[in-house]
């Protein structure tokens, strides 16, 4: 006799309680880790795998702007990489019934930035260092694109994500305000640096540029318009001036992006009225602002020293292994994503990147109905020069969503589809299941 599945259930059930029970008397700590693990249980069974992936992936986009800042919630491990690999394993089972084919390129530079970083782990000593950091890194521009490209989420649920990105950059600039300036006037709310809450700034601003066309309505418009300049003021916030650059040169992507003429005129003289008004903007917002930074003023040309230093060094330890790179240690502090990849991995590992961010970055000027993703490629391309993060969640996480273009679309006008084909024609009359 088989026996009742409710049974079964209710035993279950049983033990599982007697177990967080038991966990929960061990300590406050012990205690609130039961709860949780109680609450995300419940989670699962009433809502199922598939629901629980999608809300562990919001939860993991909406820490990102601001994961270093709860890393000592999670043991040291980001809360984002935790519910990262949670979403994955959850949505597995609906990821595997879809078929997977990217472009060639993609896979070859990604391929060849794998064997690199291998022969860099294998050759260069410190084992261990070497090889986390290098799987941290093929891990956000490898593995989650292509995750992303193999579930195919509905376009409902890519701007779920990225609006819980928006969230999370509120609640960090909400913090920075709260708390006041981390040093010399330059705010970092739940970031590491002023730089990072900047960058963060950065791709809010990038994430609206595409949820944008994604609204008819009038009010979603105007709340991501707020958003927009809640990412503006953070960034000047910041003092980051990498990001008040790149910014510029986002918004003068734009005409080229919907191509539109009248759009560019429009923001060329916009461009015009903010040069014109600079003077105005520093006194305002204080020397170790964004902008005043970009004059020189503040830590401006303290913060060149330390950039020219560490690229002196970096290019130093470069000309050390030019082919096969002296690895990734202490690579964080060359100041340059470039020359990071370059000193970790060698010259021809630099060219697999370069062939990677290509291939991500390049459907912005298609007609994909999703290529305003690459604007998040694009504002990380921008930084780089000056950015010390080769595998830095706060852009990676939301930019990882890129991976939706490395599918093909038959669609040759992009607005009119809401979503993205399977990445082959079906010969079904109804097409294959999507998330």
């Amino acid at each position: 006799m088989r026996p009742n599945r409710g049974v079964l259930l209710t035993i279950g059930a049983a033990v599982l309680v007697a177990g967080l029970s038991a966990v929960a008397t061990q300590g406050l700590a012990y205690a609130g880790a039961a709860v949780v693990a109680a609450l995300y249980l419940a989670f699962v069974v009433t809502f199922g795998a598939r629901t629980t992936g999608i809300a562990c992936m919001m939860a993991a986009f909406a820490f990102a702007p601001m994961y270093r800042g709860f890393e000592n919630l999670t043991g040291g491990i980001p809360p984002t990489d935790v519910f990262v690999i949670a979403g994955i394993i959850h949505l597995l089972p609906t990821v595997i019934q879809h078929r997977l084919q990217v472009p060639t390129t993609y896979l070859v530079g990604l391929l060849l930035v794998a064997i690199t970083s291998l022969v860099a782990v294998m050759v260069t000593g410190d084992l261990f260092t070497n090889a986390f950091y290098a799987i941290q890194w093929l891990f956000f521009i490898g593995v989650l694109p292509l995750f992303f490209a193999w579930w195919r989420p509905r376009v409902s649920t890519v701007c779920l994500l990225l609006w819980a990105y928006l969230v999370g950059h509120t609640i960090s600039t909400a913090k920075a305000v709260v708390e006041g300036a981390a040093f010399a006037d330059r705010y970092d709310g739940f970031t590491h640096h002023p730089n990072a809450f900047g960058l963060a700034g950065l791709a809010t601003i990038a994430a609206v540029l595409f949820l944008l066309r994604q609204y008819e309505n009038v009010a979603p418009r105007v709340v991501l318009l707020g958003f927009a300049a809640l990412g503006v003021v953070s960034i000047s916030m910041s003092g980051s001036r990498a990001a008040i650059v790149v910014l510029g040169a986002l918004i003068l992507l734009i005409p080229l992006v919907e191509r539109s003429a009248l759009m560019g005129v429009g923001l060329a003289a916009v461009g015009a009225c903010g040069v014109l008004s600079i003077p105005f903007l520093v006194d305002v917002s204080g020397e170790e602002s964004a902008i005043g930074r970009l004059r020189g003023g503040g830590t401006a040309t303290g913060s060149d020293r330390i950039r020219e230093d560490a690229l002196a060094d970096g290019l130093e330890r470069f000309w050390q292994s030019p082919i096969l790179g002296t690895g990734f240690r202490e690579i964080e502090l060359i100041h340059n994503v470039f020359l990071e990849a370059a000193v970790a991995i060698g010259i021809f590992g630099l060219l697999g990147y370069l062939v990677v961010l290509f291939t991500l970055a390049r459907p912005l000027f298609s007609l994909h109905p999703m290529r305003r993703l690459s604007y998040l490629i694009w504002a990380f391309i921008g930084v780089a020069p000056t950015f010390p993060g080769l595998w830095d969640r706060t852009v990676w996480v939301p930019a990882a969503l890129a991976g939706l273009l490395l599918v093909r679309h038959e669609m040759h006008d992009a607005p009119a589809d809401p979503e993205v084909e399977p990445a082959h024609t079906p010969q079904e009359p109804v097409s294959p299941g999507r998330a």
